[in-house]
């Protein structure tokens, strides 16, 4: 499962956490995620079926890649006919494998990449 913004679900520790029902894997990511990005977490809080859930991840609430695909009835940014604006380039720097997932539904749905036009 692909999020708005070019996440693979199914490689969030969240996500994982959630469908296994696994408060052990929801401790150790609140845990990590405490640590290494200063997120006040508990681990009650690591729950998350998807962004196209209504169980969605706190941090993940008003998320902006949500509400701009909602409104243009896409799945994925990969699929906007703007793909990329400035907001998702800033976010997936720290994010190769999202960007290259998006590039890759955006050269599907529109037959070439950015770099070739």
């Amino acid at each position: 499962m692909i999020a708005f913004c070019g996440i693979d679900c199914t490689q969030c520790e969240t996500y994982r956490a959630t469908l296994a029902n696994d408060d052990s894997l929801r401790r150790e990511t609140a845990n990590r995620w405490t640590k290494d990005f200063g997120f006040d977490i508990a681990f009650s809080e690591i729950n998350c079926c998807g962004c196209h859930s209504d169980i969605r991840f706190k941090l993940c609430d008003g998320c902006p890649f949500k509400s701009c695909c909602e409104e243009k009835g896409i799945s994925n940014c990969g699929e906007c006919d703007k793909y990329p604006c400035k907001t998702l380039e800033r976010f997936l720097r720290s994010l190769p494998r999202a960007k290259l997932r998006l590039d890759l539904v955006h050269e599907q749905r529109y037959g070439s990449s950015d770099q070739e036009r």
